[in-house]
């Protein structure tokens, strides 16, 4: 837990935002409260506002981030209400700050959740994008982010691979295991197993722009990590890469 002081600080040095303020349930207008699941309002009042965030995850992905929530109920963030603006115009919206604080040395000493987006207005979630996904995203929140931002992205935030160079720009490698020596080697992707970069979207990235994307053609749900130069395609489901990048991201190595 952290102290009211180091909420002010965290909070006023480390988000994204054009502004940032902490505000309490009873400071949203009618239009604000609309725009947010019950429960974020019900965990500034909780006992336990940890395992009320928890649930809501749980409900919307079942079992699929066991690493990220087993760190969460850990260090049992403060969860705060904050009202962001977001631009020089003055928008505002309300979002969710899971403060960790100084004592935790990693990226994530403050992370955010935007409200989640009602379902006409995801930009990306096309037929081809993980239902858990667009669950965790229209119920939950949007995004599980630091003020870089990395992490979940915003839905809106999120970019097709293609914005980072032509298809012949990239490398593509995939996973083999040798038949006589049983490790693991590094094996070009055939012609006709390359993806098409314009439908690979990136969910999660690092702070060198690595990323976590996903395949949308189809709902097959393949899943491809992207590292400077190369595109390689991982025997993952798209949750056990999120789980072990933000894993990563809270400076937690990925066996544990």
């Amino acid at each position: 837990m952290t102290t009211d002081q180091e909420v002010v600080q965290l909070l006023a040095t480390r988000h994204p935002f054009h502004d940032l303020d902490a505000i309490d349930a009873g400071q949203l207008s009618d239009d604000e409260v609309g725009t947010i699941p019950r429960w974020w309002i019900d965990a500034q009042t909780s006992s336990n506002p940890v395992d009320v965030a928890l649930r809501a995850w749980e409900n919307a992905v079942p079992g699929q981030l066991p690493r990220v929530t087993r760190i969460i109920r850990d260090a049992a963030p403060t969860l705060r209400l904050c009202r962001a603006t977001l631009s020089e115009g003055g928008r505002t919206a309300v979002v969710l700050a899971y403060i960790f604080g100084e004592a935790h040395p990693s990226y994530f000493q403050v992370a955010y959740g935007l409200a989640p987006l009602p379902q006409n207005e995801i930009p990306l979630f096309a037929a081809g994008i993980d239902h858990g996904l667009k669950t965790f995203y229209t119920t939950v929140q949007n995004g599980f982010f630091n003020e870089d931002p990395i992490g979940l992205m915003p839905a809106q935030d999120m970019p097709r691979i293609s914005n980072f160079g032509e298809a012949a720009d990239f490398e593509y490698v995939g996973q083999s295991r040798d038949p006589v020596s049983n490790e693991l080697r590094f094996v070009e992707i055939v012609e006709s197993e390359l993806p098409d970069i314009d439908q690979l979207v990136g969910v999660c990235r690092d702070a060198s722009d690595n990323a976590v994307a996903l395949d949308t053609r189809d709902d097959t749900g393949r899943v491809w990590e992207m590292w400077h130069g190369g595109l390689e395609r991982v025997d993952k489901t798209l949750w056990e890469a999120i789980d072990e990048w933000v894993t990563r991201l809270f400076g937690i190595d990925d066996n544990q």
